[in-house]
């Protein structure tokens, strides 16, 4: 992907979900607005598709159709190892589960979440996350289009920090009005953009190792946004710290064993 590429996808990502969040936040500041834009106050709405539109768009202009349906292919390719599904699936219930149950030990305040009080919900809210809580609003555009280029360049290391600090200031909007996006955004900025800094290096583990397969990390995406929601983690400073570390902690591992160059022993 040529550097005009790269920008192409930046520029339409951030203009148009930045653009739609200005909405809610210049009503939060009592700015009136036209009344057809009322409906679109709310944090949700277009805002959040910023990235997959870039992505669709930045496709065909690179291949037409036929690029733009490579690109789709990769949201249903299934094809790989069984590990890799256990590994998406169960990283983040394992990080988050354990800072959680370190909170509660110590006494720290943990809520109890509506999942946790009816089970049942867990198996919707992971098809309405996956559909509509981020996975495919943004996996399409963050490793999809943007991190393949940048690995090439940087190498898979770099390249995940530097698409999870990207990934990371596309949510500043968020945390300048009151918002029920998720459990993050009543939390210091810095603490967001180091998450999607360390996840993003997992995330990128994933692709090179599952043939660079969307479903995979939209997977893996789900149940890190599903997790958080089950288990608020995040209502604890002690619990959120601990999650830091074990952060780190799989960060590190998997660089020394799959090696920073391409986070894969098959590349």
């Amino acid at each position: 992907m040529a550097r005009r590429d790269i920008s192409l996808f930046l520029i339409i990502t951030f203009v148009w979900s930045w653009g739609f969040w200005a909405i809610p936040y210049l009503a939060h500041r009592g700015v009136e607005l036209p009344t057809f834009l009322s409906g679109l106050v709310g944090q949700g709405g277009p805002a959040a598709w910023g990235p997959l539109i870039g992505a669709l768009i930045v496709a065909f202009v690179r291949g037409g159709p036929g690029g733009v349906l490579s690109l789709m292919k990769r949201g249903f390719a299934f094809r790989f190892a069984a590990r890799w599904y256990l590994i998406a699936f169960l990283t983040s219930p394992l990080l988050i589960g354990l800072s959680y149950l370190v909170g509660m030990l110590e006494g720290d305040g943990m809520s109890v979440s509506e999942a946790m009080q009816n089970p049942a919900i867990i198996p919707i809210a992971f098809v309405v996350i996956l559909l509509t809580g981020g996975p495919l609003q943004e996996e399409f555009g963050w490793r999809g289009t943007l991190l393949d280029p940048l690995q090439a360049r940087f190498g898979a290391l770099w390249a995940s920090l530097m698409v999870g600090a990207i990934w990371g200031a596309w949510h500043i909007p968020l945390f300048l009005f009151p918002n029920d996006a998720g459990p993050y955004y009543g939390r210091p900025f810095w603490g967001l953009m180091v998450t999607t800094m360390l996840i993003s290096v997992l995330f990128t583990w994933i692709w090179n190792n599952t043939g660079r397969s969307l479903l995979a990390v939209m997977i893996f995406h789900t149940m890190f946004n599903l997790t958080h929601w089950a288990l608020p983690v995040l209502g604890s400073d002690l619990a959120a710290l601990v999650l830091f570390g074990l952060q780190i902690l799989a960060v590190g591992a998997v660089i020394m064993r799959f090696g920073a160059r391409n986070l894969s022993r098959h590349l």
